[in-house]
């Protein structure tokens, strides 16, 4: 009974609840219950959209001139400044000069900062088209704009990030390539950078730098000294191209400036001399009232820098180098990063010394006892004590057994081709280098003749088994005896150190007709010593007497070349009782032949055979016009 009490209860009050009346829903009229799907549209205009470009401005092919795609390098988006890139360099490759002309130093400033993105796409390409902009430019033309590229490859050089950092080493190379001149005299600002890639000062108590060690990067140190000091030996390489491009220039050449003040009342127009275009040196002329000794604070900057960098490749060395001695001069095995790491090094070394030889009469120290002094001993100690290298086999790492000396042997080393060979002359010429360099009362350690005797045993054995394949590192082969016999051999014949074996290969060498190319290397450097009247014990050789008798020889081939011509009469001068002998026994066979020897490299071919016919004037007085 409750619970249906309850309920009826229940039902009351929901009838009791006011309820409200639904209304009912008007449908439109037929015909009026469509949706309308027109709408209003107002048009955006942009200002920019409705330029119209120049008929003469050149265009990408999202139609984009070069003014906006250089606003679009610097855009937030890194796919924008990539699409701008890349269309610049389409346009670049197809209007280079065309658009050089006019803009060149916006896109100059534009393309450069790029190298400094954090993008690496970006860098890389911005590089081909920085690349595309110097190549058909001169250094005259880049000489206004040169700040803008030293001062965004320092900051490459020296970024934070280490990516950029290392896309940094390709910018260089760009420069190198297009304008090797502008970045050789701007070398005091770059220089210093390249040791702040691979070392870091000491401490304030220990003045010097020590190499760095990074462990967040992909690549291992040593490859990336490798990388560092292969760009920084083309740079020393520039310096050195430049600082001889400088000696060429005469100053008896150079061209007259006259400086014109209230005084000045005429300038002449001619002289009694032969007009000559002269060129205005423009930056020549404002640094002369500037600075007047430029070279000695170039000597003095090299010599600091030095100072820094010699430790830097010693300790770079030791960290690859095998710890054992070479005690019987055998071919020490290197792996391939030692070896890369020592071609670097070795060039560097090479490269010093051309600038040494350059500059030691510039500067108040001699620059030539003072790099003996400080480097010959670590020099020594570090390349020569454990010279020669070869590279180790295909595994191209270091074995646990070859910390024993017995194991050397157990490696076959192809001796047809040695592919350390250029490098262990170079290491020859370094050291022969240093001996060079000897106070005339002082007289070489015994170590030292030591290690000259077993330089000149592998410069000997070499030259006997020389091949064509060996070609390659001719110039080496050259720079060493040039070293040899024209800087050192006062010193080792002093020293009792003889050199009459390696002169007579040479001269075999030269006489070799079997080997072209090699015996034209050889030959300049026997010219140069037998114009040289102060290499007196060379001079003495019976090789060099052998030799100098058969140059007649050399005038009954088919061909021969102006400068064989122009030595042989200057020897004849010189040296004509060796000569004597054998141009009179030659003598109708040399005229005859002088009517149809061809002549390689003469500007004046009928000058050059009337220079062969008046080798003989000594005999009978006749001269041939």
């Amino acid at each position: 009974m409750a619970k249906g009490h309850k309920h009826l209860k229940r039902l009351k009050s929901e009838k009791a609840k006011v309820k409200l009346k639904a209304k009912k829903t008007k449908h439109l009229p037929k015909g009026l219950n469509v949706t309308d799907p027109s709408f209003k549209v107002k048009k955006i205009v942009i200002r920019e959209q409705l330029k119209q470009h120049d008929e003469t401005d050149i265009l990408s092919k999202r139609k984009l001139n070069i003014k906006e795609l250089l606003s679009r390098l610097q855009h937030h988006n890194s796919t924008v400044r990539q699409d701008a890139v890349k269309e610049l360099k389409e346009i670049l490759s197809e209007h280079s000069l065309k658009l050089l002309s006019s803009q060149f130093g916006p896109l100059l400033q534009g393309v450069c900062a790029l190298s400094l993105d954090k993008e690496r796409d970006i860098r890389r390409n911005s590089l081909k088209v920085l690349s595309l902009i110097l190549g058909p430019v001169s250094n005259d033309q880049l000489n206004p704009y040169c700040d803008v590229l030293i001062s965004y490859l320092r900051c490459a050089m020296t970024h934070i990030d280490p990516y950029i950092k290392e896309d940094a080493l390709l910018f260089l190379d760009v420069l190198i390539q297009n304008c090797s001149n502008i970045l050789a005299r701007n070398s005091y600002k770059v220089l210093p950078n390249f040791l702040d890639m691979i070392s870091r000062l000491h401490t304030e108590m220990k003045p010097g730098r020590q190499l760095v060690t990074t462990l967040n990067s992909k690549t291992t140190n040593v490859k990336w000294r490798i990388k560092v000091l292969e760009r920084l030996a083309t740079m020393f390489s520039s310096i050195v191209t430049f600082f001889k491009s400088q000696q060429i220039i005469s100053p008896g050449e150079s061209a007259k400036v006259i400086t014109v003040n209230k005084n000045t009342r005429y300038i002449p127009i001619y002289t009694n001399i032969n007009s000559q275009n002269c060129e205005v040196d423009f930056e020549r002329i404002d640094n002369e009232g500037r600075n007047n000794s430029n070279n000695t604070l170039d000597a003095d900057e090299l010599m600091s820098y030095i100072e820094l960098l010699m430790p830097l490749i010693f300790d770079s060395w030791i960290e690859v180098c095998p710890d054992e001695k070479n005690v019987d001069y055998s071919a020490l095995l290197i792996s391939t990063e030692a070896l890369e790491l020592l071609k670097s090094t070795v060039e560097i070394i090479q490269l010093i010394i051309e600038c040494i030889d350059i500059l030691y009469t510039e500067c108040d120290v001699n620059m030539k006892f003072w790099f003996k002094s400080n480097f010959q001993d670590s020099y020594t100690k570090n390349f020569v004590s454990k010279f020669p290298y070869n590279k180790l086999g295909a595994t191209g790492c270091f074995l646990p057994s070859i910390r024993n000396r017995k194991r050397q042997q157990d490696f076959a080393i192809d001796n047809s081709y040695d592919i350390c060979l250029g490098y262990n002359l170079a290491i020859c010429q370094i050291y022969v280098w240093f001996t060079s360099i000897q106070s005339d009362d002082k007289m070489m350690s015994k170590l030292m003749k030591n290690y000259c005797t077993s330089i000149i045993k592998y410069l000997n054995g070499k030259l006997e088994i020389w091949s064509d394949i060996n070609n390659t590192v001719l110039p080496q082969l050259t720079k060493l005896l040039r070293t040899l016999f024209l800087k050192a051999s006062k010193v080792w014949y002093k020293n009792h150190l003889d050199l009459s074996e390696t002169l007579q290969l040479v001269v075999n060498a030269c006489c070799n007709q079997s080997k072209r190319e090699m015996q034209l290397q050889l030959f300049s450097v026997i010219s140069e010593i037998m114009l040289d009247h102060t290499l007196h014990e060379l001079h003495r050789e019976s090789a060099f007497k052998e030799f100098i008798s058969t140059l007649p020889n050399l005038l009954l081939k088919s061909k021969i070349h102006e400068n064989t011509i122009q030595i042989i009469n200057k020897i004849v001068l010189r040296y004509r009782g060796w000569i004597q002998k054998e141009l009179v026994a030659n003598y109708k066979d040399i005229i005859e032949n002088a009517k149809k020897i061809e002549i390689i490299g003469s500007e004046d071919n009928k000058q050059s055979r009337l220079m062969i016919c008046n080798l003989f004037y000594f005999l009978d007085t006749q001269i041939f016009y």
